[in-house]
């Protein structure tokens, strides 16, 4: 993502620290207000806010999306979750409390029976039928949430104790060693904790699957009215405060040091929705101090952490300063924003790698294979919209506007619905699509929250200030000015919107639309076709303060230009935009070898975007290079755009004198190849399963795999292939690996039983690519034989890392 605005590397330090000491500000705010989140339900208990709410989201119940790009994901959303049988993902849950299941079998994937997840998806489909309720009216949402409700309070009943969930501990490869989770946190009141990474006691992040529940139940009870679903989350709230309060504050980091979800964001939102200060209390159990302390002190620590693990920890630091106050929350909270957007994020809006996070403003070596995970910016994007309400800027529009219409829409195949683990933006990648029927992973169960809340975040309020945040075809009802806001517009790939104002009488107010820092010289302003004469400088506000009558209209022109965004620690390596959206290259079908050195370059370091980047006849949106790419010109078309294809969403950058010294190395390189193709006697494509016959491929817990645009195999046990040999030569053994191992692999390497090598595979810090390894076959080994069988075999606990080919060479032919 781009760098902080010049002179605003701490958006924080003038506004926000009013906000932290709770000095006045210049801007509405009320105090007896509802909190964040609140569907307006007129029998809620209201708290006041401990923090000033300076621009309150128009209630999700209160915005109809309308048509484009983001309609079309919330109906395919919709479409999806009413497919969904809700019997099926309550199976392990009635089945734990000793309840006869509804439905023949439950949920596999991530979901299934004593699985990573197993529970979560309930809790990700109660908030996503609670969402999509309030954003389209649809009572069947509702209905379904309704009947969740139910079942969980009947399973709660039945468990006696407020207990919800469906986790087995331990190793799910030994179906009788299996014990029932609830075992497990009864021994954690105890003070029994082996904790560390995503392991508590042998359950796989316990709490991140039972806030996935308790986050259910409060948006039942906040989007669809539910009193019962309250009810059940307090006495849920009540079996984790008595597990808790019996730990020590030591044990209580220790537990934390395994991924939580947002359990303190659920427990601070509990005490909004009660008013009960043992809620607020109990979001304490989950200050993560080795975390929330060097953030607030301004420390970057994120490099080598989960990255999803921290987002929604995080989320709820912010959530506990809204209500609390808390100063350490909120500068953390703010400042771990900063920082991820400004020195962790991708042009998409994304962030991490494999998962995880790296060093600050070092991404150019991190760009390739699996990035850009989509729980991580669902809840990116969560925390955002909480942030402008704090302090209503035109930069956390801004992330949301790119973070939206890049990776949120690119995370969902627009022709079925089917939405995206990881979204990557390297160079020759392809989107990681989910079975949405069988998969059940984190990013299934988030994806059908996020394309339920479109509706969010596009508009808000103060008194007499209406913001329009997002240009997306929708209707507002601001109900504190009877008004009605309709949007007309064809954004993204148009530079229009029109607003029509519907009132019942004549009212002032003032309708604050945003100018988007990409909206340069063309952007303009009419109200009932007069042209607004003063406007700010991009990104900011116009701000039309007037006496509104029924029927006025505005009109806006929001140019797009492109312009090409540099990764921070490599200038020539750059991403290619249209206004807020990422241009993604077409480099051919799913599934065709993507590799990076295989990416198209442009010899156009030299030279302006305009020169080289030409726009499509009657295709909005779509360019071509011209003339400077190497070995070829490429396609674009906007990044959501661009599914069920191998692309790429940064490229490499030379100047003619550059690239001569590159094409010279990749001249080299091919005359490698072609000595050792020369010498093959034969070659095996792991990971591919007609080759994987033709070589007698054998296993034992091993499974295939791609990475950059190459099949391969991998495995935690040992994996074989039967190759042929030649006695009239020496032979080798040429393996392919890549150095993009996100931890360290070692393993032995084995001819017909005798040990030839021990590799490992690691990361070097360099840019991510293949590499090979020759090993000699003995002669003895060798000798009067026909064929043998190449093993690779894990050693002392370890991994076998990817092997992407193998290759049976004439050793004294290969020079």
């Amino acid at each position: 993502m781009k760098s902080a605005p010049a002179g605003r590397q701490h958006p924080f330090s003038t506004i926000a620290a009013a906000l932290l000491t709770g000095a006045a500000v210049a801007l509405d705010a009320t105090a007896a207000t509802p909190p964040i989140g609140y569907a307006r339900l007129a029998d809620t208990q209201v708290i006041t806010d401990a923090v000033p709410v300076l621009a309150r989201p128009l209630p999700l119940a209160d915005v109809r999306l309308t048509g484009g790009p983001l309609k079309h994901a919330q109906e395919l959303d919709a479409e999806y979750l009413l497919s969904l049988e809700p019997d099926r993902m309550l199976y392990y849950l009635r089945q734990r409390a000793g309840l006869p299941p509804k439905a023949a079998e439950g949920y596999g994937g991530w979901d299934g029976a004593g699985r990573q997840l197993t529970g979560h998806i309930a809790g990700h489909y109660l908030s996503a039928v609670s969402y999509m309720f309030a954003a389209t009216g649809d009572s069947r949402f509702k209905q379904r949430a309704d009947y969740l409700v139910a079942q969980l309070k009947e399973i709660q009943d039945k468990q006696g104790d407020g207990y919800l969930g469906a986790l087995l501990a331990g190793d799910d490869r030994n179906r009788a060693e299996l014990v029932d989770g609830k075992k497990r946190f009864e021994d954690l009141g105890r003070g029994l904790i082996q904790s560390g990474g995503f392991d508590l006691n042998g359950m796989w992040s316990p709490w991140y699957v039972e806030h996935k529940l308790f986050a259910g139940l409060r948006d039942a009870y906040r989007f669809t009215g539910n009193r019962t679903a309250l009810e059940v989350e307090i006495k849920f709230a009540a079996w984790a405060d008595g597990i808790l309060a019996r730990l020590t504050p030591d044990q209580i980091q220790k537990m934390l040091a395994t991924e939580f979800g947002g359990m303190n964001e659920v427990m601070a939102d509990l005490y909004a929705d009660t008013g009960d200060p043992r809620w607020l209390k109990a979001c304490d159990y989950f200050e993560h101090h080795a975390i929330v302390d060097p953030l607030a002190q301004q420390h970057d620590i994120l490099a080598g952490r989960h990255a999803n693990t921290q987002v929604p920890k995080l989320e709820g630091e912010l959530k506990r300063y809204l209500y609390s106050g808390n100063q350490t929350s909120g500068d953390a909270a703010q400042y771990f924003w900063e920082e991820v957007v400004y020195h962790h994020s991708f042009a998409t809006g994304g962030h991490g790698k494999d998962e995880y996070f790296g060093e600050p403003d070092q991404l150019s070596n991190r760009v390739d294979g699996r990035t850009d995970e989509s729980c991580n910016v669902y809840n990116m994007l969560k925390m955002t919209r909480l942030l402008f309400a704090l302090h209503p800027d035109d930069r956390f529009a801004e992330f949301e506007e790119r973070a939206l219409f890049n990776h949120v829409l690119g995370s969902m195949d627009p022709a079925d619905g089917r939405t995206c683990y990881m979204v990557p933006v390297g160079r020759g990648v392809t989107h990681e699509y989910q079975d949405m029927q069988n998969d059940f992973t984190c990013c299934v169960g988030s994806g059908m929250e996020s394309h339920a809340l479109h509706g969010d975040g596009i508009y808000y309020e103060s008194a007499g200030r209406l913001w329009v945040n997002l240009y997306a075809p929708s209707v507002a009802t601001w109900k504190t000015e009877n008004a009605k806001i309709e949007q007309q517009t064809d954004f993204p790939e148009g530079e229009s919107a029109h607003f029509k104002i519907s009132l019942d009488k004549r009212r002032t107010f003032t309708l604050a639309l945003r100018r988007p820092a990409w909206a340069g010289a063309g952007f303009s302003v009419t109200i009932n076709g007069r042209a607004v004469a003063q406007l700010p400088a991009p990104g900011a506000y116009v701000e039309l303060k007037r006496r509104w009558k029924d029927g006025d209209t505005v009109a806006l022109v929001l140019p797009k230009q492109l312009h090409a965004e540099p990764l921070p620690d490599n200038p020539r390596r750059v991403a290619l935009l249209w206004g807020p959206l990422v241009l993604a290259g077409d480099l051919g079908p799913e599934g065709q070898s993507g590799a990076p050195e295989s990416v198209p370059v442009f010899v156009a370091a030299d030279k302006p975007l305009t020169d080289w980047l030409k726009p499509v006849a009657s295709q909005p949106g779509c360019f071509r290079s011209a003339g400077v790419g190497r070995e070829r010109d490429v396609d674009f078309m906007p990044f959501y755009r661009l599914q069920r294809r191998t692309y790429a969403a940064y490229w490499d950058l030379f100047t003619p004198e550059d690239w001569a010294r590159q094409a010279a190395a990749l001249a080299a390189e091919r005359e490698r190849r072609h000595k050792l193709e020369l010498a093959t006697v034969a070659f095996a494509q792991p990971g591919e399963m007609q080759p994987e016959r033709n070589f007698n491929q054998q296993g034992e817990d091993s499974e295939p795999d791609r990475v950059l645009g190459h099949p391969g195999r991998r495995g935690r046990n040992w994996f074989s292939f039967d190759l042929p040999v030649e006695t009239d030569h020496p032979m080798a053994l040429v393996v392919t690996y890549c150095n993009d191992e996100w931890r360290p692999r070692s393993f032995e390497i084995l001819v017909d039983g005798q040990r030839i090598a021990e590799q490992t595979v690691a990361k070097d810090g360099t840019t991510p690519h293949f590499f090979d390894a020759e090993y000699a076959l003995p002669a003895d080994v060798v000798q009067g034989k026909k064929k043998v069988t190449i093993r690779f075999q894990a050693t002392h606990q370890n991994e076998i890392a990817a092997v992407f080919g193998l290759r049976i060479i004439r050793a004294d032919a290969a020079r």
